[in-house]
């Protein structure tokens, strides 16, 4: 193999790789977002959102002690989980001391 063929061999390789990437549907989703955006987007108060982060009914990722973020996928999937919980056992919710959602 020369230089020349071991270049564009590479170069195909990393543009396949670049092509998958970017045409990934759900790239936006997986960026972290501030506890202060999740609760705008689902039009929820922080102490609520951090109440069911305490209730492990929604994923939050700690990346430093002053620094939480939500992934967008995630907070879809929970979000819409807590949505038929809260449809189906509205009393629980109460009795837990949440109102909204």
């Amino acid at each position: 193999m020369t230089m020349e063929q071991a270049k564009a061999f590479f170069k195909e390789i990393v543009m396949e790789c670049l092509a998958e990437k970017v045409a990934s549907p759900n790239l936006d989703e997986e960026l972290p977002i501030s506890i202060s955006d999740a609760c705008k987007l689902f039009g929820i108060s922080p102490p609520t959102l951090r109440k069911f982060v305490d209730l492990k009914l929604v994923r939050r990722h700690d990346l430093g002690p002053k620094k939480k973020r939500f992934y967008l996928s995630e907070l879809k999937e929970d979000m819409a989980r807590l949505e038929e919980m809260h449809l189906g056992d509205r009393e629980r919710f109460r009795q837990l001391g949440i109102s909204e959602l």
